[in-house]
């Protein structure tokens, strides 16, 4: 999975056994930042900053991702290299177990600033969370993080070998 330059390599992937999920993905519903983490399980193992502790995420299946170092998301990848990455404003609780595989690549990507505007292109690395599509019996790139921070793209995959 991982060469010895420490980049994942980009046909590295990763299926979860879970099963696919029994939700369409056309009725799913929208994303939205939590502002109640702390609640999130209940255990006086929490973070002082109201996050709870990493232990405690990666039993739930959650992987906290910090987009204030350079990590970049779209929810609309497109296969010819033009997908338009916007920046992450604080920190995120991704929930990975909803997905059926992930996927690492890594190369030039095109990101955009807080409007939704093209910004430049940079050398990054990615994890695609794929979801299936009973509709389209086909897997989909449902959402795509970019990390132009090695060592933060480094730390999210390793808490995603602890899950």
């Amino acid at each position: 999975m991982m060469d010895p330059s420490g980049l994942m390599s980009s046909n590295a992937c990763l299926k979860w056994v879970h099963g696919f999920s029994e939700t369409s993905p056309t009725c799913l519903p929208s994303k939205r930042k939590r502002n109640d983490a702390s609640t999130l399980n209940g255990n006086e193992g929490d973070a002082a900053n109201g996050f709870p502790s990493k232990e405690n995420l990666r039993k739930r299946g959650f992987v906290l991702i910090d987009g204030q170092r350079g990590v970049y998301q779209s929810e609309s990848w497109q296969p010819n290299g033009s997908t338009l990455y916007l920046p992450v404003n604080g920190t995120l609780l991704a929930n990975i177990e909803k997905y059926d595989q992930i996927s690492f690549e890594q190369g030039c990507f095109c990101i955009g600033n807080a409007a939704g505007g093209f910004q430049q292109k940079v050398q990054g690395q990615t994890i695609h969370c794929w979801r299936y599509s009973e509709r389209e019996r086909k897997l989909f790139i449902a959402l795509s993080y970019l990390f132009t921070n090695l060592e933060v793209f480094q730390e999210v995959v390793s808490t995603l070998d602890c899950l």
